[in-house]
């Protein structure tokens, strides 16, 4: 649940999972840490502080703090650093016991510490100094902690919304880099020593589908809403039929493609909230991504998609074939820049792969899409992570009846249903 605090600017909202850290997250663990970032044994610590890291509905999985301290080391004196410390939920519940059956805090070590580091080796082998995510400065797996730098500090800010076409573009081009880069990295595997197909999907398997379907609860309740919206009655109708069958049709969509056709590391949590940017007021100047707990070695199409209703407008659905290919050109050259000896899919393989896992669009247009839409410091978190019956018809209720999520469904579902993915 959001719960509001005061911080001296006035009060804010916080996640109620990140009032109260861990008890191992104290001022004699950031002393050891901070002694190994900086190489200083003799580092003293002269103020700490632990605050809640994110606001509501900036992230799920897990719980995230900042720590503010000021310290001397070597006679330097250090104030009000603060890193970004990431670690398991620890209070009991659905959130806790979701996340314990899937390993997602190990995909995210093996990326921060082995993938993440091996593509910016490559990017600046080819004079490519641009980089793709925060720096890390600690890690642990018992328990699991991931410190970073406080990119804050550095102008980065979260986006509230979707964005434009041409904001979009430049993140598809960055997704389009991070693609490439895994591809060339599994092309060179026995040069590099770094397996990628073991990476397997995490987010929709047969162990976990049954505790995501409360995503996809309100699918019914929409049906009957845009039953009342003239011309929509064959949507309802389509929409109410396979709203407790869809699910199972994406289990495969998180599986690799069979040889010989094309994969990649797909980030598969690629949305406007696993992402921070600078920003010339509108305009995006810098990008990091966020939250690699989820990457899986699968479909480049999943990611795309994910562009398409997580971070991009009506603006870039309505422009999705340009859109798509500026994606797969971006991919294509820095195949080339890489240097890469196997061809990459054809745009034409790509269309055919995203319209493969067209299904897809159903959990992100009608599912996921009115989420993101929410302003979550004015929804109980606790509902959301693990509703009762009441809490979940009455958070449906107040999403259908938003302005913003209505235009977005009258958008969406009628080009679902002439693709022919609503059908049974």
């Amino acid at each position: 649940m959001a719960e509001t605090v005061e911080n001296g600017n006035g009060p804010i909202q916080y996640n109620k999972d990140e009032l109260n850290p861990p008890d191992f997250l104290n001022e004699e663990f950031f002393l050891d840490v901070l002694r190994g970032v900086e190489n200083d044994r003799g580092l003293t610590i002269t103020n700490f502080k632990m605050i809640p890291g994110t606001k509501p509905g900036d992230h799920f999985a897990s719980i995230m703090f900042k720590a503010i301290i000021s310290y001397t080391s070597r006679g330097k004196v250090v104030l009000d650093r603060s890193l970004v410390v990431k670690t398991m939920p620890v209070e009991e519940g659905m959130k806790k016991e979701m996340f314990e059956e899937m390993p997602v805090f190990d995909r995210e070590i093996d990326m921060y510490t082995k993938i993440l580091p091996e593509m910016g080796r490559l990017m600046q082998s080819i004079g490519d100094h641009e980089e793709l995510a925060p720096r890390l400065l600690y890690h642990s797996k018992s328990p699991f902690i991931l410190i970073f730098e406080d990119i804050t500090k550095f102008g980065y800010e979260m986006h509230q919304g979707f964005l434009g076409f041409d904001n979009t573009v430049k993140i598809a081009k960055k997704l389009a880099k991070f693609h490439a880069l895994s591809f060339y990295i599994n092309d060179n595997k026995y040069a590099n020593k770094l397996d990628l197909p073991q990476y397997e999907g995490i987010l929709l398997t047969d162990k976990t589908i049954e505790k995501f379907q409360v995503f996809c609860d309100g699918l019914g309740q929409m049906a009957e809403v845009v039953r009342e919206w003239p011309g929509f009655a064959e949507i309802a109708d389509k929409v109410n039929k396979i709203k407790g069958t869809f699910l199972r049709t994406l289990i495969n969509v998180y599986k690799p493609n069979p040889e010989p056709r094309f994969n990649v590391l797909c980030h598969s949590d690629f949305h406007i909230k696993n992402m921070m940017f600078i920003k010339n007021k509108e305009d995006i100047d810098k990008i990091f991504l966020l939250d690699f707990q989820m990457s899986f070695w699968g479909t480049p199409a999943l990611d795309v998609l994910y562009l398409l209703y997580a971070i991009g407008n009506a603006s870039v659905r309505a422009r999705r074939g340009e859109f798509v290919t500026i994606y797969h050109t971006a991919f294509t050259e820095y195949l080339n820049r890489l240097g890469c000896l196997r061809k990459g899919p054809s745009l034409l393989e790509l269309n055919i792969d995203i319209m493969r896992i067209a299904h897809l669009e159903i959990l992100l247009g009608l599912c996921f899409l009115p989420f993101f839409s929410l302003d979550f410091t004015k929804v109980d978190m606790e509902a959301v992570m693990e509703p009762t019956p009441e809490q979940m018809a009455e958070m449906h209720k107040m999403i259908y009846k938003n302005p913003e999520i209505v235009s977005i469904l009258e958008e969406v579902l009628p080009a679902l249903l002439y693709k022919g993915v609503l059908d049974e």
